[in-house]
Order: structure tokens, then sequence, then C-alpha cells
């Protein structure tokens, strides 16, 4: 696989976690009017954002490769440590919000590995530094 198919194959990663994200956060907030038009506003703000940051990707934008870099990072760190919080606390409370919550942190903290491993393959390092 060519880098130029990895970064496509993590941006269209991308926008399925931020449909499954958007439908998440619909659900659990409650099917209301402004929950839905809000939820929809969203979901194409992120759609716009994703497009953006994987053309910037496409086009050898090494700022925004090394942005990507710390806020994958960041993100894995975090979001593990918000998963394992939101574990512990569906054991304390029993809670099926709770495990639907620490089941996204963990998805959204997949989400960051991935990114990150992706940005720091060989390939993808050399097709950035070409």
């Amino acid at each position: 696989m060519t880098a130029r198919q990895k970064i496509e194959a993590l941006t269209n990663s991308w926008y399925g976690f931020t449909a499954f994200s958007a439908l998440f956060a619909i659900l659990e907030k409650g099917l209301g009017f402004f929950t839905l038009a809000w939820g929809f506003i969203c979901f194409l703000a992120s759609l716009t954002f994703v497009f953006f940051i994987g053309r910037r990707l496409l086009a050898k934008g090494a700022v925004t490769r090394f942005i990507l870099l710390i806020w994958s990072g960041c993100g894995t760190l975090f979001g593990t440590i918000a998963a394992g919080k939101l574990v512990l606390s569906f054991f304390g409370e029993l809670s099926f919000a709770a495990l639907l919550a620490a089941g996204m942190a963990v998805a959204t903290a997949y989400m960051h590995v991935r990114s990150f491993r992706v940005l720091t393959d060989s390939s993808v390092r050399a097709y950035f530094n070409s």
C-alpha cells in the first residue's frame, strides 16, 4: 500500500468515525428537533474539517502532518485516560450509558492511535519528505 493510499484510507476512516460519532451523540441526547438540527450542523462541520485535513495531507502539508502528530498523540493519551475512568465509573454505577460512553472513548482513542501510526509510517514520512 502506498503512502497516498494509506492517507486516503485514514481519511475515509475518519469520515466513518465522524458519522458514527454524530449518530452516537444524537442518540445519547435524545431525538428532539434541536438535537437533530445541531447534530446535523456539527456533522457537516466535522465532515468539512476532515475533508480539509485529508486534502492538506495528500498535498504533502508538512505543517498539517506535524500538528496532527501532536493532536493524535494527545488524543491517544487523554482518550485512554478517559476510557479508563469511564470503565471504572461503569463498574461503580453499573450503568449502560457509562458503558456506551466508555466504548466511545475507546473508539476515539483507537482512531488517534491509528492516525499516529499512519503519520509515523516510514512510507508516509518519505511521502512528505519528497
